[in-house]
């Protein structure tokens, strides 16, 4: 079993927030596909990175979770190319972590 996370910006990069229906549309199409996703949308996530020596860059993020049977790599990289175009992103930051089941 994969437990995929998906790192959304709550903002593009002039600072305008992100479209509320990119959200909806991500979460609806997880649920159908694998039948449920944890949405952490209240914690206080923030990435934050360099693109130069002297300019840090921040995020706000919320942090999608889908756990997965199998990985589709081809699915997900369709899916994290249509996030950066729609999320207006260089780059959407994507993980996937082997996960065991406690029974």
């Amino acid at each position: 079993m994969y437990l995929m996370q998906i790192f959304l910006p709550t903002r593009d990069n002039q600072g305008d927030s992100i479209p509320e229906e990119h959200f909806l549309a991500l979460r609806d199409e997880l649920t159908d596909r694998f039948g449920g996703v944890t949405i952490y949308t209240r914690a206080p996530v923030e990435g934050i990175w360099k693109p130069s020596e002297n300019n840090a860059q921040v995020d706000q993020l919320v942090i999608y979770e889908v756990l997965l049977g199998s990985l589709e790599i081809s699915y997900w990289k369709k899916v994290k190319s249509r996030l950066e175009t729609s999320f207006m992103q260089a780059q959407i930051m994507m993980r996937y972590f082997n996960v065991v089941q406690i029974d």
